[in-house]
């Protein structure tokens, strides 16, 4: 499967994480600490790289017996950070093509942006299911040379600099750490933008999105 819709794409895109980037705090930990038994055990073993986000998603919610409505109604109390809807409209007002690349669930994404009055935004993430035997998942965005992630974002970036596009990245963790190397350029928060500091890797560190419109580069 492929993100880019030749006909829509502009020759300039930014892709942005979601979790600890357009949002405060990772959402999904917060859901496991909210709503599963087994809290932030399997989040930790993927943090130590020991299993991957499939791994870690379906082992805790097997352990959530909350209701969709239960945790959407916990979501709807999320901010996201200072300057997100601004940034996006900064995207949108500049012609660039904007999505959201996650390694967590376009469910609880697409909801808290539909909360903050967001809509129309391409998210490439995972999907979630409820049914009445628990929760099933599908991961479109999987490729087995990021094996730990269930969106592969160098991937992702790759089907868009193949069709001419220049990319811009915008995350914080972990699940970001592959794009190193890959986009064409970086703008970091926390883990990232250590991660890139150690590595000696040119990234635009910011704060919030006031910040990061206040530094932005064009590329």
């Amino acid at each position: 499967m492929s993100p880019v819709e030749r006909s829509t794409e502009s020759n300039k895109v930014v892709l942005c994480d979601f979790d600890g980037t357009l949002t405060p705090f990772i959402v999904i930990d917060h859901l496991y600490k909210t709503f599963a038994q087994c809290g932030l055990e399997f989040a930790e073993r993927w943090e130590r790289g020991e299993i991957s986000t499939m791994e870690e998603m379906e082992s805790t919610f097997a352990t959530v017996t909350a209701s969709r409505e239960e945790m959407e109604s916990e979501l709807a109390k999320l901010e996201l950070v200072p300057g997100a809807s601004n940034f996006i409209s900064f995207c949108q007002e500049r012609g660039y093509s904007f999505a959201i690349v996650s390694d967590g669930l376009q469910w609880y994404i697409e909801y808290i942006l539909q909360q903050h009055g967001i809509t129309d935004i391409k998210i490439i993430a995972s999907q979630i299911y409820f049914k009445t035997n628990g929760f099933h998942f599908s991961y479109p965005w999987y490729n087995p040379e990021v094996p730990l992630r269930s969106t592969s974002k160098p991937t992702i970036i790759r089907h868009y600099q193949e069709r001419g596009s220049r990319v811009a990245f915008i995350g914080d963790g972990t699940s970001d750490f592959e794009v190193v190397g890959v986009a064409d350029s970086i703008y970091a928060r926390r883990k990232l933008a250590e991660y890139c500091q150690s590595k000696g890797v040119p990234a635009i560190a910011f704060t919030d999105f006031f910040d990061l419109i206040a530094k932005w580069q064009e590329f």
